[in-house]
């Protein structure tokens, strides 16, 4: 009976299987003209450069906080392919640049229209120090070797319990001493790339893919290996026992973990209501709609937030924004330097056609609200000083308090009763230095990396509360709709603008530009 049951579940298994093998979606191209790829190099300066340089190879500003690097676009050695030559068609690469790559700093761009995908599909190819040519298609021999051109893809064998028997073999002999024997990720770890990075092979049960998921895709991937990675090609393999990998392989992970780490663009509703929330736990958050947005993390690590849930809500003059994401600790103190905090922010694109998602860029600036745990600690308990850090720690005593010299203590910390004129950040009025602040939260802005800025002190109107609790945090962002000032963003009823998100965790080692980030999202502001 039992073995019964278990040959019908593996059947309803293959019947799960068989029914999401889809061909790739070819979408026919455009033909290459000057015009499409001067299109798709506005758009690579804008949305690209940052990362893979101005000349594409693969030393942009941001280069440094991100983990696996950005492709070098020059040397044109290219990870996801699907020819026996291990080099990408344009379909390859208009595939890659819309879905991204999961696993990387490199986003889903989707979201912008077909022909500005190809316009960077032909620019990027332009940008090769060799030319990118495919061989005329040969079908391999019978063991797999020899073939050129696109890998063609024959039809799926069922995948039963002979199926998957072989499957485990065929895993166990070639895929386990990297991806383990559970296929976690826990094989040879000490692992480079062919540029003298350090790799990692795939946690094949978190449903992380470098290329698509879709069988077809995958059976390419699998034959053809991730180029320039220890991924090996595995021609060997090619006819049913590639079938065989792609069927075990998609069955350790769900179509749910796999749409779950893909960055899609979504529409967040701020609804209105009569009076707006004072707490992030408040009922009034229950009537506005859920969005859960994909993070990111710029430096890849597998123990990640993978995802932040916002809702919006307005009541005609102020607007209130949640954020609620997962954190195991309650990270709340950066006294030492071995510490860091756990932080959040929200960004807003102050044009309709936003800069790139880090940071803004020269002329495109960006206005950031920043909630920091610590200041949230400072506010809700005490100010914490060193010696909360090092509650023995002695200090050298200098005429700098408000009150007496005599009465200066020499053996605790005393930033509090300090003169601002004698503690310097404070003096000058950085509202990061000042002891005093009476929010957690900062209104920020930035025209590119390096250029983070506070907005002037008399335009700090944002309200901020976050709390931790059953390994989350919950942090509300409030301000008026109306920009206080200038370089703040203005929201109006019956409008939308584009905005972002960021969470930092501190146990992590989450700091200033490592943190794990959304692409840009559509905020619309009900009537």
């Amino acid at each position: 009976m039992i073995k019964r049951f278990f040959v019908l579940a593996v059947l309803g298994l293959v019947v799960l299987l068989i029914s999401v093998v889809s061909k790739t979606a070819e979408i026919k191209p455009p033909l290459s003209t000057p015009k499409l790829i001067a299109s798709g190099k506005q758009i690579y300066a804008q949305q690209c450069a940052a990362c893979h340089g101005n000349e594409g190879r693969g030393d942009g500003e941001a280069a440094y906080l991100l983990y696996p690097k950005p492709r070098d676009l020059v040397a044109a050695r290219y990870r996801l392919v699907s020819t026996w030559d291990r080099v990408p068609t344009d379909q390859d690469l208009f595939d890659t640049i819309s879905r991204g790559m999961p696993g990387s700093a490199m986003p889903s761009w989707e979201h912008l229209p077909a022909d500005q995908r190809w316009g960077l599909v032909y620019y990027i190819k332009s940008l090769a120090e060799k030319p990118l040519e495919i061989k005329a298609q040969k079908m391999p021999a019978a063991d797999g070797s020899g073939g050129e051109g696109i890998i063609q893809v024959p039809k799926p064998p069922p995948f039963d319990a002979a199926a998957r028997a072989r499957a485990l073999e065929l895993y166990k002999d070639a895929c386990a001493s990297c991806h383990g024997d559970t296929a976690r990720g826990d094989g040879t770890q000490e692992q480079k790339d062919d540029e003298g990075f350090p790799t990692r092979p795939r946690d094949l049960t978190a449903g992380v893919f470098k290329g698509s998921p879709d069988p077809i895709a995958l059976y390419r991937h699998i034959v053809a290996g991730i180029p320039g990675s220890p991924m090996p090609m595995s021609d060997w393999a090619y006819g049913d026992d590639a079938w065989h990998l792609v069927n075990y392989v998609r069955s350790l992970s769900s179509d749910t973990q796999r749409v779950r780490v893909e960055m899609k663009k979504f529409t967040i509703e701020a609804l209105r209501v009569k009076t707006l929330p004072d707490h992030p736990q408040a009922s009034v958050w229950r009537s506005a709609r859920p969005v859960n947005l994909h993070l990111m993390p710029l430096w890849w690590r597998s123990d990640r937030p993978e995802q932040v849930t916002v809702r919006a809500v307005h009541d005609g003059k102020d607007i209130a924004i949640l954020m609620v994401w997962y954190d195991d600790t309650n990270d709340q103190t950066a006294l030492r330097t071995q510490d860091f905090r756990d932080a959040a922010a929200i960004q807003f694109s102050l044009t309709a056609d936003p800069p790139f998602f880090a940071m803004g860029a020269s002329g495109a600036p960006v206005n950031i609200w920043m909630w920091k745990s610590e200041r949230q600690a400072d506010l809700d308990v005490a100010y914490q000083d060193l010696d909360r850090a090092y509650p023995n720690i002695g200090i050298d005593s200098y005429p700098n308090l408000s009150r007496s010299a005599v009465e200066q203590p020499t053996r605790r910390a005393v930033t509090l009763q300090s003169d601002p004129a004698f503690v310097t950040g404070w003096g000058a009025g950085n509202i990061v230095s000042d002891p005093q602040r009476k929010s957690a939260v900062e209104d920020l802005s930035a025209q590119g990396f390096g250029t983070l800025r506070a907005r002037p002190v008399i335009e700090q109107k944002i309200e901020a509360r976050g709390v931790h609790g059953q390994g989350s945090y919950e942090v509300m962002f409030r301000r008026t709709l109306a920009a206080p000032g200038k370089g703040a963003v203005s929201l109006t009823p019956d409008s939308t603008v584009p905005v972002a998100f960021a969470v930092w965790n501190g146990s992590a080692g989450d700091r200033d530009g490592k943190k794990s980030v959304t692409i840009w999202q559509d905020l619309r502001i009900a009537k």
